[in-house]
């Protein structure tokens, strides 16, 4: 991973982390993700006006969830299940226009409006489950809850079974961590993180899904997912370290095949 975010690795397909790049992504592989209905190239295109009464507006270019928005239309504003507050049209459009310029030094920054996810946990904010992918080997899953104030995570091995030892170690000061059972459609989920694992042409991608109603849902892929080399919140134990390690090795050596 330290060569990968050094920009030293060769043939990493970072195209497929620019979110407005997933939907011909999906469409390549058959699989799904949550519905474009509007996209605004820049800021000053954003109309919300024309879009339906509930929808994700998010910026295509940011990290994490940032500037992403779960918006509900009540009457002349709108309330946004991430923060917890009502916006009006030039506040959201404001915020936008910040992260927008926080992000000058990248190319196409793009702003989605995107259809809701219809969380099959029935919370306001679909959890993320996240993949550790090694060419269709899962090496570890994370759970990340933002219903509450702070966030809740969740750890399960690559078979979906909670992680409740000490192989995740866990900062409590940034976050509550859980010890959930897998949702119910965990094998359609884990199915499809595989799936979009061996699709990813390089040797380590996390897959970020979402448990729709319907069936679950790509949300994106990341090639650099550094939470644990930066000992963001949480590390791992050497063991396990060693082990996704290996899990790199042998991927990497698939791909040469």
């Amino acid at each position: 991973m330290k060569k990968r975010i050094a920009g030293e690795e060769k043939g990493v397909p970072v195209r497929l982390m620019h979110k407005s790049n997933l939907k011909a992504f999906c469409d390549q592989i058959g699989v799904l993700a949550p519905a474009e209905i509007a996209r605004f190239e820049s800021v000053s295109d954003i109309d919300l006006n024309g879009l339906p009464d509930r929808f994700v507006l998010k910026p295509a270019f940011a990290s994490t969830a940032e500037g992403v928005m779960l918006l509900d239309r009540d009457g002349s504003r709108y309330y946004d299940a991430m923060s917890k507050k009502y916006w009006s049209d030039d506040e959201i459009v404001q915020l936008q226009q910040r992260i927008f310029e926080k992000y000058s030094g990248v190319r196409n920054r793009v702003t989605l409006a995107e259809q809701r996810v219809d969380c099959s946990e029935g919370l306001a904010i679909p959890p993320d489950y996240k993949f550790l992918g090694f060419q269709g080997e899962i090496g570890i899953i994370i759970r990340i809850d933002r219903t509450k104030e702070k966030l809740a995570m969740s750890y399960y091995d690559g078979n979906f079974v909670p992680i409740v030892d000490e192989r995740v170690r866990f900062n409590s000061d940034i976050a509550d961590r859980e010890s959930r059972l897998p949702p119910a459609d965990w094998r359609r989920l884990l199915n499809l993180a595989r799936r979009v694992s061996v699709a990813v042409p390089t040797p380590c991608a996390r897959i970020d899904l979402f448990a729709d109603a319907n069936g679950p849902l790509l949300g994106e892929i990341t090639l650099t997912p550094g939470s644990f080399y930066y000992a963001a919140g949480h590390t791992l134990t050497g063991t396990e370290d060693e082990r996704l390690g290996l899990l790199w090795e042998q991927a990497e050596a698939q791909l040469s095949v």
